[in-house]
């Protein structure tokens, strides 16, 4: 996960859409206000804003990004942030497996 959000290669609608993948007519996130990116996802998406808190209280209420993928704490933080946002399919086994009981 960490691989795919630093070098932004994801199952996000951006990369799809670079890659021609049938069905990613556009790059652009549910939201319509930006490319859906991991960036996007994690900083900016409006659909996003309720969970987002929990990543702001991980690293001491400050969002930054660089700090989310690039430090050992935002890292784990971001990483299993992003697998229960559901937005990536390839993670949604994991996301039972790893983070079922932090659901309920």
């Amino acid at each position: 996960m960490l691989v795919q959000m630093r070098t932004g290669r994801t199952g996000l609608a951006h990369f799809l859409h670079k890659a021609k993948v049938p069905g990613y007519n556009s790059e652009q996130c549910s939201c319509n206000t930006g490319a859906e990116t991991p960036r996007h996802v994690l900083m900016h998406c409006p659909l996003e804003a309720e969970r987002r808190r929990t990543l702001q209280e991980a690293l001491g209420g400050q969002l930054d990004y660089s700090q989310l993928l690039d430090s050992s704490k935002g890292a784990v933080v971001a990483s299993k942030w992003m697998i229960q946002s559901k937005r990536l399919a390839q993670f949604q086994l994991a996301g039972q497996l790893l983070y079922e009981e932090d659901q309920h």
